[in-house]
């Protein structure tokens, strides 16, 4: 899928007009291949702010499917979420390039690769499924009659890339500027008059 063709699955004519959690959710689901080029062009043509906010909303509704009890697939995750919400900026040179391909190469590992094991309990059949999929039916099976047993573990074999994560842009953008605890500062206790 190239970047027109993604632009008019995302019902928008620029890639600054990416502004809605249910656009970026569609676009990172999307069964179709999307070319690296088309993800690059998408996100360089985003805002910053606005694209590190569709992140964390997405990211914060994956961890919701994640089973109590996968620590593993949760922390691993966790960590996909800030190395992305981090390199979203763009600050450093070739940053949203570089963004830009670990947002593909989570989008392949997420929707394509067969690594988690998932069991049928009523019939004891097992098959391989994308993590996406098992999430999805881990969730759906809480409103359902399904009983799904999984084994996460072939999922967690995936290579983060190193790189250096600035913690005060990470608290920055998690709990704002600080303004607010400079306000703070201003206050007196009136006991101190006495």
């Amino acid at each position: 899928m190239d970047l027109d063709e993604l632009l008019a699955l995302l019902d928008i004519e620029t890639p600054s007009d990416l502004a809605y959690f249910e656009q970026f959710a569609d676009m990172m689901e999307e069964p179709r291949d999307i070319t690296f080029e088309a993800l690059n062009a998408l996100v360089e043509g985003m805002e910053p702010d606005s694209l590190s906010e569709l992140l964390e909303g997405y990211f914060e509704e994956i961890l919701k499917s994640v089973p109590d009890g996968e620590d593993d697939l949760y922390t691993l995750l966790l960590n996909i979420s800030v190395t992305l919400q981090s390199l979203s900026t763009g600050n450093e040179e070739d940053g949203m390039s570089i963004f830009a391909e670990e947002l593909y190469k989570f989008r392949s590992w997420y929707l394509f690769e067969n690594s988690v094991i998932c069991e049928d309990r009523s019939d004891g059949s097992e098959r391989e499924i994308p993590l996406s999929e098992a999430l999805t039916n881990n969730r759906v099976q809480n409103f359902t009659d399904d009983d799904y047993l999984f084994d996460f573990s072939g999922a967690l074999d995936y290579q983060l890339d190193e790189y250096i994560v600035s913690l005060g842009d990470i608290i920055e953008d998690s709990y704002g500027d600080g303004d607010e605890e400079e306000e703070d500062d201003d206050y007196r206790d009136p006991d101190d008059d006495e």
